[in-house]
């Protein structure tokens, strides 16, 4: 008995036969095989694939494909050789009719076994959706879109679709807004939306953004759709509604702000940090124009910096709104943005106002003390110290939370490091001090009878910059 060769499939037949235009199989659509509707007027290109070919001397083999049940493509070989562009052949278009075919063929072996390959499912549609009522024109709930309606309606158009026939899923609309319902370019695309399962004879609406409608300008504008299959039948575009469109919005001014507590010019002044030790002003100026609704904050520095502030509650009046002075040591020593922001149908910021912070004069600050023993005023004396000395720091000027303490000694022997980058808490301002321990071993390190100097420097902004706080000079004895 001579030997047969089959190509294995999941039926153990051989594989159907490719027609590369079909549009891809997905759960989400109904139709298996989708030709698109642009393919189905010309010849449809088919291939075989190859299977594995074993040939006995003095037989032939031969394919014969069908297109459901009728004949359209035959070929017989009598050598080993089956050239491949015998795998390939076009189907004429007449057999492209509306409906669901199949495409398979009858393969005779050259041992003379017949298999039937695996069938192929083509779907052909010529039909496109068709619009609803009134030609499908939409339905809004206005026919004047201004900048007031787009505010109190989430800054959007909706406008709602009728009820339209022999929708399915994978139907896309795309909608349009332009000058001229009689001229469409693509600049005239709104957007499109792709139809599923749950959507079809479902309540179907399509939005028209407040920014869309701005950025395209004002004047009378024609608002229509156009459905599409997912085989690209196509309707006609459906009736245009015209809308009179006043949306372009009032012309704010928003100068730069200025620092009541600063003195300089409308744009950049000077601040001296002791004039806010109880905080700064920010003024909004009298001739700022405003959209009704806006919400206006006020941010005094970069946000997202050391001692940035965003002051979102104003003051009486409006215009005036307060930066607590627990935002001011920060920015000593530099020169910060301050400028305000509206919130509204279109956020926008003010001009800057440039506000350089000078730095607390050093005599402004206090001057560390020793607590421990008591009644060191000028000597300490080691044969005093117990244990440890104890220095403290009273409350200062912008004292508060997160500032870095540095206390170093300095004398006749190596400088000592007592207290580094100690970051204050809560608590310390609440008593309102920070305290530095020493131990005896380490104020032995120092020569007796010369000079012991007690240094603080302290950091308001997170260890970027530093400042001299006045040091305490004491003569070291025995």
């Amino acid at each position: 008995m001579m030997p047969t060769t089959r190509t294995t499939g999941p039926d153990a037949n051989p594989s159907s036969p490719i027609v590369a235009s079909l549009l891809p199989d997905d759960a989400r659509w109904d139709e298996t095989g989708l030709l698109p509707a642009a393919n189905a007027s010309s010849p449809l290109p088919i291939e075989i694939p190859m299977w594995t070919h074993n040939w006995f001397p003095g037989s032939s083999s031969s394919i014969r494909v069908y297109w459901d049940n009728t004949p359209i493509y035959e070929k017989e070989w009598t050598d080993e050789h089956i050239p491949p562009v015998d795998l390939f052949f076009n189907m004429p278009s007449n057999n492209l009719t509306p409906g669901l075919h199949k495409l398979w063929y009858e393969l005779t072996l050259s041992n003379g076994d017949i298999q039937d390959s695996d069938q192929l499912s083509v779907t052909i549609d010529l039909t496109p959706p068709v619009l609803g009522a009134n030609q499908g024109q939409l339905i809004f709930d206005t026919a004047t879109v201004t900048e007031q309606y787009l505010e109190e309606h989430g800054d959007e158009l909706v406008g709602r679709v009728p009820p339209y026939g022999l929708g399915r899923a994978g139907d896309v609309i795309t909608w349009y807004w332009n000058r001229d319902p009689f001229t469409v370019a693509a600049a005239d695309v709104v957007t499109s939306r792709t139809l599923y399962r749950e959507d079809i004879g479902q309540p179907l609406s399509v939005l028209f953004s407040g920014d869309m409608i701005r950025r395209r300008g004002d004047g009378d504008r024609y608002a229509f759709y156009q459905l599409f299959d997912r085989a690209g039948n196509t309707t006609a575009y459906s009736l245009p509604v015209r809308l009179a469109t006043q949306a372009q919005p009032v012309s704010r001014f928003l100068p730069s702000p200025t620092v009541a507590e600063a003195f300089g010019s409308s744009t950049q002044s000077v601040l001296q940090a002791y004039d806010a030790r109880a905080g700064a002003t920010v003024v909004i100026p009298d001739d700022a124009v405003f959209k009704p609704g806006d919400v206006i904050t006020v941010q005094w520095a970069v946000p997202g910096t050391e001692g940035a502030y965003l002051a979102i509650t104003p003051q009486s009046g409006g215009l005036r709104f307060s930066i607590p002075d627990t935002h001011i040591a920060q920015h000593m020593g530099k020169a910060i943005p301050v400028y305000y922001q509206v919130a509204g149908g279109e956020p926008a910021q003010s001009e800057n106002h440039t506000l350089t912070v000078m730095a607390l004069e050093s005599a402004r600050f206090r001057t560390i003390q020793c607590t421990q023993p008591v009644g060191v005023v000028n000597l300490l004396s080691l044969s005093s110290v117990v244990g440890q000395a104890t220095f403290r720091l009273g409350r200062w000027t912008f004292m508060g939370p997160g500032q870095l303490v540095t206390v170093t000694l300095t004398g006749v022997g190596p400088d000592q490091v007592v207290l580094d980058n100690y970051r204050v808490v809560e608590a310390d301002v609440t008593t309102g001090w920070v305290e530095a321990n020493v131990p005896k071993a380490v104020l032995e390190f120092f020569r007796v009878n010369e000079s012991l100097t007690v240094r603080v420097k302290v950091s308001f902004d997170g260890g970027t910059s530093r400042f001299d706080f006045p040091s305490l000079y004491l003569t070291l004895v025995a």
